[in-house]
């Protein structure tokens, strides 16, 4: 059985295409066959010549430019086009449609679907999908709700408390929330966008509230193992339980700022779910691995 994962290049900042890494090379560890495929290369099609001609040209012009990065700690061989013969495809939720022409679909839903790509929508009848988070299933979609795999991506090297003094201030986040309406009052607080790991770090460090326009971020999690403690401004409609509907993925954070006493008293039963996450990662890959040999029939 053979799998290749369609993501972009390796980017530390990035979540999603970090686990989409992960996904290949924790597949690779356990002894499965695992790829991954440029996000932006097309497959030959003779039968739409400019078309193809169109993609192979946008293609070449993005990897020149920026390349395709890797990383080198992480298993994870770049496929060639005779890898897709008889290869289940791993898509995440933003891929519209089926590029590769597989007849072995997954689809790995790591936001809601149409959350990241203008609410566009083209899955096939006979996909077989899997969510991250239990917040991104959709029934509408996904028939299997116990398909959950799950790959954490902790960095507990640079993200631990290092100050056990005062804490002042605040700093914040908008990643995936930069189009919400901002309502608080933000002139005196950082944010730390864009930053490395090791600088969002020091600053969690330094800060006593992080405020969160993106209510589904790692680096709200990243802040709670900081010691600094994440404030999820909600959406417009959506209650705490619609939000996180497993307690354990609200541990350690406060949904609104009338909700900072939960997130620290529960700051430490967040750390407990982290490490038993982290133990259960490969498990889920093992349960992905069956899953799809069964319903592919392999």
């Amino acid at each position: 059985m053979k799998f290749i994962i369609v993501a972009p290049g390796y980017d530390d900042n990035s979540g999603g295409i970090v686990v989409l890494h992960q996904l290949c090379d924790r597949l690779n560890n356990v002894g499965q066959e695992a790829y991954l495929w440029p996000f932006f290369k097309p497959i030959l099609d003779f039968t739409h010549p400019f078309k193809t001609a169109y993609l192979f040209f946008r293609y070449f012009r993005k990897n020149i430019k920026y390349g395709f990065k890797i990383n080198s700690k992480l298993n994870t061989p770049i496929a060639s086009y005779s890898d897709l013969k008889g290869a289940i495809i791993v898509y995440p939720e933003v891929i519209v449609g089926n590029p590769l022409k597989a007849h072995s679909v997954v689809r790995w839903l790591l936001h809601k679907p149409g959350f990241n790509n203008g609410g566009k929508i083209d899955f096939g009848i006979n996909d077989l999908f899997f969510y991250y988070d239990k917040a991104f299933d959709d029934s509408r979609y996904n028939s299997h709700p116990n398909n959950h795999l799950h790959i954490m991506s902790q960095r507990f090297d640079i993200y631990k408390v290092i100050n056990y003094g005062e804490r002042e201030g605040s700093c914040y986040l908008l990643r995936k929330g930069y189009k919400r309406k901002i309502s608080d009052d933000l002139t005196a607080s950082q944010l730390v966008d864009g930053l490395s790991h090791e600088q969002t770090a020091k600053i969690f460090n330094q800060t006593k509230y992080c405020i969160s326009y993106d209510t589904y971020t790692m680096y709200n999690v990243y802040a709670a193992m900081c010691g600094c403690i994440p404030i999820i401004i909600p959406e417009e409609g959506i209650s705490k339980e619609q939000w996180q509907p497993n307690e354990e993925s609200r541990y350690g954070m406060a949904y609104g700022f009338e909700d900072i006493a939960y997130a620290i008293e529960t700051r430490p039963l967040m750390l407990q779910h982290i490490e038993k996450q982290e133990c259960e990662s490969n498990e889920s890959v093992v349960r992905f691995i069956e899953k799809c040999k069964s319903y592919f029939n392999f």
